[in-house]
């Protein structure tokens, strides 16, 4: 998954929401230097990672985007994931998404010290160009892959996300609606033993 889809399974609990949005900066073991909670967070971000990437629905994503993207079929997929949650954010968040996105950059931005410099870097540029809010249109969706295709380290294709999004766009709709709710449902389970020390 995503920015919007990691901030949103973390629920409202600070400290995890911190470690699940610095989760893809954090390496190794380095998250067990953080603070017991944070740690969680960082945790549940592999968990989310790990649970998205093998489940057989969104392998049916990448299959049908592989053509366009290869390698990074993963990263598009997510992108992807993140667009139909906010589309359809208001099934699942009593908050409007820009409501939502302003709460988020709130509680963030006074932890942003404790931040590795990759996720303080992603922080600004996720607020100063309204990136969860962009998710929700296609266009938007196609200017966030392109800017990650500009930075990614191979030829990745992604600058032709938006075209590919429309081109299947029910296909990747209903991948969504099918795996999502199994998501959240393995996160609840996991958020609590996780929280919990298990």
């Amino acid at each position: 998954m995503n920015y919007l889809a990691h901030l949103y399974l973390s629920g409202d609990v600070e400290d995890l929401v911190i470690g699940n949005f610095i989760g893809d900066a954090v390496r190794g073991d380095q998250y067990k230097r953080l603070k017991p909670a944070v740690q969680a967070g960082v945790r549940l971000h592999r968990e989310i990672d790990r649970f998205t990437d093998t489940h057989d629905t969104v392998r049916r994503s990448k299959k049908r985007m592989w053509h366009v993207f290869g390698r990074y079929s993963s990263v598009v997929a997510d992108v992807f994931l993140d667009h139909f949650l906010a589309r359809e954010w208001d099934k699942y968040h009593p908050q409007s998404l820009e409501a939502y996105a302003g709460s988020v950059e709130s509680m963030l931005r006074p932890r942003l010290a404790e931040f590795p410099e990759r996720s303080r870097r992603f922080f600004d540029y996720m607020t100063q160009n309204r990136v969860l809010l962009s998710y929700a249109s296609i266009i938007g969706t196609g200017k966030v892959l392109t800017q990650m295709a500009q930075r990614a380290r191979f030829e990745s294709h992604m600058e032709h996300g938006a075209a590919e999004l429309s081109r299947c766009y029910e296909a990747y709709r209903q991948d969504f609606r099918s795996f999502f709710p199994e998501l959240c449902t393995f996160v609840q389970t996991r958020q609590v033993e996780i929280t919990q020390g298990k």
